[in-house]
Formats: C-alpha cells, sequence, structure tokens
C-alpha cells in the first residue's frame, strides 16, 4: 500500500477547497474515473462540514485531521475531531423524497462508501472512517 497522506487544517470552510484537491491530486494519480473522484470528495466535504457545524459549533479555530490512504485496490479516510462528540446511533440521513434543508450528507457518505465507521470511544471527539473499494472501479 502506498503511504497515508496526512493534512491538518483549521475548521474554516475556506479550507475545504484544500482537502479537495487533495483528494483530487490522489485519486487521479491512479487513474479513479471523474465520477468517482467527484463522489469521494463529496463525501468527504459533507464529514468535514458536519464537523465545522456541529462538532465545533461553528468556531472556526479548530483543527480537522486527515488521513488518507489511497492505492489501486482501495481508498481509506480518516477524519478526526476534537470537539463535540457526535451520537453515532442518532446519525441517520433525512428521507431522499423530503424537501428540506440539510441531512443528506450522511445519506451521501453511507450510499457512496462501502463503509462508514464512528468511534466515539476517546475523551473527546470523533473519529470517522469511510471506506471504498477501489478494484472493481472501471479505469479510463
Amino acid at each position: 500500500m502506498d503511504p497515508i497522506v496526512k493534512l491538518t487544517v483549521p475548521s474554516d470552510p475556506k479550507y475545504l477547497c484544500l482537502i479537495r484537491k487533495v483528494q483530487e491530486q490522489l485519486l487521479t494519480e491512479i487513474k479513479v474515473p471523474e465520477e468517482m473522484i467527484r463522489r469521494l470528495i463529496l463525501c468527504v466535504d459533507e464529514a468535514c462540514s458536519n464537523i465545522i457545524k456541529y462538532s465545533y459549533e461553528g468556531d472556526c479555530q479548530q483543527p480537522i485531521e486527515i488521513s488518507f490512504l489511497v492505492d489501486q485496490d482501495y481508498y481509506e479516510v480518516q477524519i478526526l475531531d476534537f470537539g463535540k462528540q457526535c451520537d453515532a446511533k442518532k446519525i441517520k440521513p433525512r428521507p431522499v423524497d423530503e424537501v428540506a434543508p440539510g441531512g443528506l450528507g450522511t445519506f451521501f457518505m453511507n450510499e457512496i462508501m462501502d463503509e462508514v465507521r464512528y468511534c466515539t470511544n476517546r475523551e473527546k471527539g470523533t473519529l470517522l472512517t469511510m471506506c471504498k473499494n477501489l478494484k472493481e472501479i472501471s479505469r479510463t
């Protein structure tokens, strides 16, 4: 497997573009199709947005630590925050056909990724791990 790439950014929405660019570069290098790259980026973007909004309650000065493990067959991203812990049992996407703002991030994450895990067995914060099997993705 390739080495893990780690990134730590402040919890300011203006840094989401940096996270997206890092992912795009890593996934493009192993020739993941553009549509799948967009989907994987969406998952991480939604997760980080939720951290900013819910865990850090809009505080833009807190750290978000992201680790990417990417190879030809496998993509794993771990996102760690040190804010208010989420209750993983209460994280449920709203129905897609229900017209309302918000609530679709977790739907997309669960729909796109093969595995989504929340770890709150820590003093504070949440560790989110999302995995995608790339073995069966057609390459261009």
